[in-house]
């Protein structure tokens, strides 16, 4: 039986993608090491549930997820049973990890109440690994990036106010396809229009990955409908040429209700313009699309009463393929593989999660052995 379960959640609304977890799948799936001491999962509206039998195996196996994602981790511990003959417990303990429920590519307020920079502004997500890291959705022209990028650890996010604090504006489900018609960058002023400078193509390039440039973008469902265009301050200088695709947020027409641009208007500095346009990232190629098929009324009911009938089962098993629980010939990665086609910068982040990770391994399987050198010392 189990004696530890360590409970993972990212708590998002419903219709947000959770990408902390998909990250967390895909590294369990390659370290069979570190999975082996899980003695079931089971699977919950907001992440995982993972059965140890020991609280030594689920404290270990809690310090390799917070190397993939910022967490608050919490234990704590019930009294089942006592043997006052023998003067020993029954003890059950339950380990709580709440990620930070911040994604790459989600569009953020940060309060004048938060610590540290960019306090009073939009930022967005560029990266979550241990910590969240952060850069100005809306930077003022200058050479260089000082002044625009922050990270965020997962202490001074629960300590300074949580959601209150960095509050979500917009996930990545809601940003749309602009085109590239101009960039100049700010650091020498120049247009490149005809592609004559490096661009960033990877760790090893002349090139830093961010710099602050001055694009002009158009909504691609406008081209041959009008000629609207929009100029915005970006990061992705050594990314973006004329031409090029890029996801952003359209605030410009963006609704809001009252009261949340009255708290908007309270929270930010007052400095800070609201942009039309948030550039968020470069899209490398073309992303599939999938389209919803038209099916009767009587297939409806029943797709219905199969998904109340057989959801969780289903998702505990897909969930456990995903992560290497169940042993198959053939594991349905078609999600993942799709997921890392079409988003290169998480492919190249969960290579580095692993490249580190498997430093750790190593550390797993000493304190593995130093435990049980020390229960055949003590007997």
């Amino acid at each position: 039986t189990w004696h530890a379960i360590v409970q993972l959640r990212q708590k998002r609304h419903d219709d947000e993608p959770r990408k902390g977890l998909v990250i967390i799948e895909m590294a369990l799936a390659r370290n069979p090491q570190v999975r082996k001491h899980v003695l079931k999962i089971d699977t919950c509206k907001q992440g995982f549930d993972f059965y140890f039998l020991n609280l030594n195996d689920a404290q270990m196996f809690c310090s390799y997820l917070a190397r993939i994602a910022p967490m608050r981790v919490k234990t704590s511990k019930k009294l089942v049973s006592t043997d006052v003959k023998n003067n020993t417990a029954n003890m059950k303990y339950t380990v709580t990890c709440d990620m930070v429920p911040l994604c790459r590519d989600d569009l953020i307020m940060v309060t004048k109440s938060a610590k540290g920079s960019l306090t009073g502004r939009l930022c967005l997500v560029t990266k979550v690994s241990s910590v969240v890291h952060l850069v100005d959705a809306s930077p003022k022209r200058s050479p260089n990036m000082d002044g625009t990028v922050t990270e965020v650890s997962p202490e001074t996010y629960y300590k300074g106010g949580g959601e209150k604090v960095y509050r979500t504006v917009s996930s990545s489900r809601r940003m749309i396809r602009y085109i590239v018609l101009d960039v100049e960058l700010c650091s020498d002023d120049q247009q490149y229009g005809n592609g004559d400078r490096d661009l960033y193509e990877g760790p090893k390039s002349s090139v830093s990955k961010f710099a602050l440039a001055d694009v002009e973008v158009a909504r691609e469902s406008d081209f041959g409908a009008n000629d609207e265009t929009f100029r915005c301050v970006t990061h992705l200088g050594h990314l973006l040429e004329v031409g090029d695709t890029v996801l952003g947020y359209d605030l410009a027409s963006a609704v809001l209700s009252g009261g949340a641009e009255w708290s908007m208007d309270k929270l930010f500095n007052a400095s800070f313009r609201m942009p039309d346009v948030v550039l968020v990232k470069k899209i490398q190629g073309i992303e599939k699309e999938e389209q919803a098929q038209a099916r009767s009324s009587g297939s409806k009911k029943r797709e219905r009463r199969r998904k109340r009938d057989d959801k969780r089962m289903r998702e505990l098993e897909e969930a456990a393929e995903r992560m290497g629980f169940l042993e198959k010939e053939e594991i349905n990665q078609e999600q993942f593989d799709r997921e890392l086609e079409n988003d290169p910068a998480l492919a190249e982040e969960l290579v580095a999660a692993e490249r580190e990770l498997s430093s750790i391994n190593e550390a797993i399987l000493e304190e593995e052995d130093r435990v049980i050198q020390h229960s055949e010392a003590s007997s």
